[in-house]
């Protein structure tokens, strides 16, 4: 706990204390306090996690028996600002908020504000929960590496296969090879580290799936399709994305088949980056880099880069996410940009493993992708 909110949730304990004594009425008789003490832990709902500018978020406040405390909490910035309810974000952005009643402090619940809000697609089979797989291809390469075009090559012959609706290519311009990469990125050096790989090309499925046993076609569909769920994913994602020079934005819609607990994330890929030095490059569009990472939402590093926790989603249930994404470098390319938002579960073993991916251009919008 930070000692800022430690110090703050000190001066509500002592605010509870003293609201504990009893005053006196007219007649000199003791009056209950009327503020209500929480039965167990208490916990911050709010009505919305996306807002577009100018909208409100409304909190709600329960103990564990599920008693509304609502009008008895004060409401507060992980910063320790405190907030009117319903409150009214002056600018866009992310915002992690609890709440105190008494001495008792709650869980932190984080919204996103964004300036534009795309419009998701509306849902074309409700009852349908059978979505179409599709795992997550990480390419680590770089401009100096000699050998990194042949992977190139694999992708191309791989999207005309069947198992080109099963999988979403990554490219992760970072290590080594990667000085003076017009491809590179913090986000892409995070990754990068996370994978931690010992020679180039270096080729991931998933997050911990684990390597291609070939630097080819059938090496590429084995180990993508041991993984595929063809009868439908744990989830779902719709999602639409838009944007400008200074942010690319991007709402999704999470839709649960399996009920367990999720992480969510967006991946800011740029396509069509030109690099005439690739080293070993024999083709014009060896050239040119597609689907590289820009950047991550939300707090990443090389320990993490699966997102954050939207908690358990029942079978049949949705969520709403939205995403704003900065173009922190002004030689990127805005209308070459797309989002890939990833889903994640947890498997056997307790890792945070890629149970399905969706990918959406600039100005564009997927609806659900379900089994054919």
């Amino acid at each position: 706990m930070k000692f800022t909110k430690f110090f703050a949730l000190l001066c509500a304990a002592a605010v509870g204390f003293a609201g504990c004594e009893a005053v006196e009425n007219k007649n000199g008789e003791p009056t209950p306090n009327p503020t209500p003490e929480p039965s167990g832990n208490i916990t911050l709902a709010v009505d919305k996690t996306t807002l577009q500018l100018g909208e409100s978020v409304t909190f709600t406040v329960t103990d564990a028996e599920g008693n509304d405390l609502t009008a008895s909490a004060s409401f507060y910035t992980v910063d320790l600002d405190q907030v009117a309810n319903p409150y009214t974000p002056a600018a866009s952005g992310s915002y992690t908020f609890y709440a105190t009643v008494g001495s008792e402090s709650s869980n932190n619940v984080t919204i996103t504000v964004m300036a534009q809000m795309p419009d998701v697609p509306a849902d074309p089979q409700p009852a349908n929960l059978k979505f179409n797989h599709r795992g997550l291809f990480i390419d680590n390469t770089g401009v100096g590496c000699g050998y990194c075009p042949s992977v190139i090559d694999v992708f191309r012959s791989l999207e005309k296969t069947d198992a080109h609706q099963h999988y979403h290519e990554v490219q992760v311009h970072a290590g080594y090879y990667a000085s003076g990469d017009p491809a590179n990125s913090d986000a892409a050096n995070k990754v990068n580290g996370f994978y931690s790989p010992t020679g180039y090309p270096d080729v991931r499925l998933n997050f911990y799936s684990g390597q291609p046993a070939s630097r080819s076609v059938a090496g590429f569909t084995d180990i993508l399709m041991s993984y595929i769920k063809e009868d439908g994913a744990d989830v779902g994602i719709s999602l639409a994305v838009d944007g400008d020079a200074t942010y690319i934005y991007c709402a999704a819609q999470v839709k649960a088949a399996k009920a367990q607990e999720y992480k969510v994330v967006a991946w800011l890929l740029e396509s069509g980056i030109y690099s005439p030095s690739q080293a070993g490059a024999t083709k014009d569009y060896h050239r040119i880099y597609n689907y590289a990472l820009r950047n991550i939402s939300g707090e990443y590093s090389k320990t993490n880069i699966s997102g954050e926790s939207i908690g358990v989603l029942e079978a049949g249930k949705t969520h709403d996410c939205a995403f704003e994404l900065a173009m922190t470098n002004k030689k990127w390319k805005y209308e070459n940009m797309g989002v890939l938002v990833i889903v994640s579960a947890k498997d056997s073993l307790g890792n945070w493993e890629v149970a399905n991916a969706a990918y959406c251009a600039l100005g564009e919008s997927k609806a659900f992708e379900y089994v054919q």
